[in-house]
C-alpha cells in the first residue's frame, strides 16, 4: 500500500494538533511562571496534571519547556506537509533529515512518556497529545522514505514496514495504554 496520498495529511494535520498542544501547553508553563499555585484546566486530578510535567526538570531538558521545541518542530513539519500537499519535491538529503528529524523526536517522546509514568507518576494531557501524533508522524516518514527509496533497513524489514505499519503503530499505542494502566492501576481500579 502506498502512502502518497495520505502522508502530506498525516503531516499537516498531525503537526497542527501538536502544534496546538505544544502553544498551549507553553501558555499555561508561562502561567505558573507568573504564578506558581495556577491551577491549570488541564489538571483534572492527581493521574493527569499539566503542573507536574511543567514544573519537573524533565519538562525544561535543554533549559526552557520542551514544548517550545513542539512549537518548532510542528512548525516545520506543517510546511514539509503543505510543500507535499501542493506537489512539490525534494531530494534525498532532505528526507533524510526530516526521518532523522521525527527519529529525534520519537526517542524524546519516548524518554518522557517514561519519565511521566515511572518517575514523574503523572500524566500531561497535552503531552499525551503530542506523543499521539509524533508517534505515527515518525512511522510514517520512515514508510514514505522506505518507499521513496531514501532508505532502506534491510528488505525483510522494508517488507516487513511497508506490509505492517498500521499494526505497528497499534502495537505502539497498545503498549503505551498498557503501561499507563499497570502503572496506574489502582487510579482505575479504585
Amino acid at each position: 500500500m502506498t502512502i502518497k496520498k495520505t502522508y502530506p495529511y498525516i503531516l499537516m494535520i498531525g503537526s497542527i494538533v501538536g502544534l496546538l498542544a505544544s502553544f498551549f501547553l507553553t501558555l499555561d508553563t508561562i502561567k505558573l511562571i507568573e504564578n506558581p499555585t495556577t491551577d491549570l484546566p488541564c489538571n483534572l486530578n492527581p493521574f493527569v496534571s499539566c503542573t507536574s510535567a511543567a514544573t519537573s526538570w524533565q519538562g525544561e531538558v535543554f533549559g526552557f519547556p520542551n514544548s517550545i521545541l513542539g512549537m518548532i518542530a510542528f512548525s516545520m513539519l506543517f510546511a514539509v506537509g503543505v510543500m507535499l500537499f501542493s506537489g512539490g519535491r525534494a531530494k534525498k538529503p532532505l528526507w533524510l533529515l526530516v526521518n532523522f528529524g521525527t527519529l529525534a523526536a520519537m526517542i524524546f517522546v519516548v524518554w518522557f512518556f517514561y519519565q511521566s509514568v515511572f518517575n514523574i507518576r503523572s500524566l500531561c494531557l497535552y503531552c499525551m497529545i503530542v506523543w499521539i501524533v509524533t508517534w505515527p508522524i515518525f512511522l510514517y516518514t520512515t514508510v514514505w522514505n522506505v518507499q521513496e527509496d531514501h532508505i532502506s533497513l534491510h528488505k525483510k524489514n522494508d517488507e516487513f514496514l511497508l506490509n505492517h505499519h498500521g499494526k505497528i503503530l497499534a502495537g505502539v499505542y497498545l503498549l503505551a495504554v498498557l503501561l499507563i494502566f499497570i502503572k496506574f492501576k489502582d487510579f482505575f481500579l479504585y
